[in-house]
Parts: structure tokens; C-alpha cells; sequence
């Protein structure tokens, strides 16, 4: 169970890591398309942010500055989600793996209490 829990969390980091660079590398598109320009950076912008906060919801902080920083003239250089993802699988990977077990044990409690299922005839995932 313990490994099939682990393989889950690493298919999501992978998959939050891949994300990330996409929307760092779609918001960079402004210095390859010069038709687009920083024009388009104004809508991407909020985009991005928004990305940023459905991936990692713990950083409000950083969702909120890659808006910004998308929407300012020639800082979208600076690879934010990235950046994000980083502070949660790097710098907080034992908070980040403890938050992901500690959610996936209430989910599997929330099933067990809609089944009837006690603690001693609990569900092996």
C-alpha cells in the first residue's frame, strides 16, 4: 500500500513539474512571437496565476507573483511555477509528502465511514 501511495505522489509531482515548465515556457512565448509581445503577457498573466494557484494552493504568494510578473515588461524571463514547485518538492518535500499521505489516509477514512467499514475491517488501497 505504502508503495503504491508513493508512486501516486511521484505521478503528481511529475505531472505538477511538467506543468510548471509549460506555463513558464508559454509565458516566455512573448520573447519568440514578437506579434504577440508583451500585449499578450497582459492577458497570460492572470492565467498563469491562476495555473500556479491550482497547483499548488498552498502558494497564494507565488500565484499571485507570477501574475505579476507575466504582466510587467521583460521580467517573464523569471520561471515562477517553477520556482513553486521547487518550495513544495524541494525545500518542503517532507511537508508536501506528509500533507499528501496525511489526505489520501482522511479520503480513504471518509470511504470507510460512507461504507460502514470500521477501523478493523478497513480497505487496503
Amino acid at each position: 500500500m505504502y508503495n503504491d501511495l508513493l508512486k501516486k505522489y511521484n505521478r503528481i509531482k511529475y505531472f505538477k513539474l511538467f506543468s510548471a515548465i509549460m506555463i513558464d515556457l508559454v509565458g516566455i512565448v512573448s520573447y519568440v512571437l514578437p506579434v504577440v509581445g508583451e500585449g499578450g503577457d497582459l492577458v497570460w498573466g492572470p492565467i498563469s496565476g491562476f495555473l500556479i494557484y491550482v497547483l499548488f494552493p498552498n502558494h497564494k504568494r507565488m500565484a499571485i507573483g507570477g501574475a505579476l510578473e507575466e504582466m510587467l515588461p521583460f521580467t517573464d524571463i523569471i520561471p515562477t511555477a517553477y520556482l513553486t514547485w521547487r518550495l513544495d518538492y524541494v525545500k518542503h518535500k517532507n511537508r508536501t509528502l506528509s500533507e499528501f499521505l496525511k489526505n489520501r489516509f482522511e479520503e480513504e477514512q471518509i470511504v470507510n465511514d460512507q461504507l460502514g467499514i470500521n477501523d478493523n475491517k478497513r480497505i487496503e488501497s
